[in-house]
């Protein structure tokens, strides 16, 4: 449905035709005008995002692509021109194809630093590059951004010792981790980013080895923004699967550990509990802080995580659920955004308190 305040559309029919022998220019501008950038989950983000684009029918869109990239263009001298029209034509046809497709990218995220909606934030850009089937953790997924966004108002559930009714909400999230942070399954590394920029303190950001080098360079591309807050990002790998003796120092514990969609097979509910037990600080205070999707697929993995950390003598202290949006499915257009139902959780050994 459009209404009257939208630009009109462009149709395929509009674009200059293969046939007509367009010039360069011609041919480059077209393609950067289909160029589909990168959605906001944010939805209100994305729907100002969306009513500032191009309106485009999308119908025809991948066939006219194909034609460009099948054509020899001949009527174009330039070498260098005709491989430029067709790398375009390329990635625009795989921006239409679904995240999976995608070229790397990058995001930008605005994360809130306080719990008024109207307060300050931070901006945190992450590259993605390419995805491949083996290596889901290359990409930002929605739990992700939907912690990320909850992290300013965790001091209401992590008790300090610097905790008083009277302190500002920016002083309850900077006193909130005096203990030390871990985060497990970091992935591109948005959660423990925005802990560190959030708390302003030193957060560990622990993946796969094939995860880590692309963290290690957002946790790099980020230093501004920890700078500003006093934060402190590293990273390093831990496998879930090798006892952390052989990973982190033996005697180090984690007063909050942090974990955004961590279960992606039947394995990982005991490997995560497991690391959980061995890297968790034993004092009354020590979090857990869980986010993760309800996916249909993965609902006993769920199931068997709460049962294992209830039997580690951790108990769930506070959670709910809310939904978040991801481009994982991808879309027709520039809207192909997915809504995602997820579940948070808060835990804590058997007698602590909020």
């Amino acid at each position: 449905m459009h209404t009257s305040d939208d630009p009109p559309q462009i149709h395929v029919f509009d674009l200059p035709q293969i046939y007509t022998r367009p010039s360069p220019d011609v041919l480059l501008q077209t393609l950067n005008d289909l160029a589909i950038k990168p959605i906001s989950w944010d939805v209100l983000l994305h729907r100002e995002s969306l009513a500032g684009a191009t309106n485009i029918n999308e119908d025809g869109i991948p066939k006219y692509l194909t034609s460009i990239i099948a054509s020899r263009l001949a009527w174009i001298d330039d070498e260098d021109v005709r491989e430029q029209i067709w790398e375009l034509a390329s990635s625009r046809l795989c921006e239409r194809s679904g995240r999976a497709a995608l070229p790397p990218i990058s995001r930008s995220f605005s994360i809130p630093t306080m719990t008024d909606p109207a307060g300050p934030t931070v901006t945190i850009t992450l590259y993605e590059p390419s995805l491949t089937a083996d290596n889901l953790g290359l990409k930002t997924w929605a739990s992700s951004y939907l912690l990320s966004k909850r992290l300013a108002g965790l001091s209401a559930y992590c008790p300090t010792s610097n905790h008083s009714d009277s302190a500002s909400q920016l002083d309850l999230n900077r006193s909130l981790p005096q203990k030390s942070v871990l985060e497990l399954g970091a992935g591109t590394g948005l959660v423990g980013i925005s802990a560190a920029a959030v708390w302003g303190v030193h957060v560990h950001l622990t993946d796969l080895p094939t995860i880590v080098p692309n963290l290690s360079s957002n946790i790099t591309a980020n230093a501004a923004a920890l700078s500003a807050s006093g934060g402190v990002a590293t990273s390093d790998v831990l496998d879930w699967s090798v006892l952390p003796s052989e990973q982190l120092q033996p005697s180090r514990k984690y007063g909050i550990i942090l974990a955004a969609d961590p279960l992606y097979s039947p394995e990982h509910p005991r490997l995560l509990v497991q690391t959980i037990t061995r890297c968790l600080a034993t004092e009354i205070s020590a979090r857990v802080v869980v986010e993760l999707p309800l996916r249909e697929a993965y609902m006993a993995e769920i199931e068997d995580l709460n049962t294992r950390m209830v039997e580690a003598g951790l108990r769930l202290l506070v959670h709910g659920e809310e939904v978040g949006y991801d481009d994982w499915a991808g879309g027709k257009g520039s809207s192909g955004l997915k809504e995602v139902k997820c579940w948070w959780g808060i835990w804590g050994w058997k007698d602590a308190y909020v």
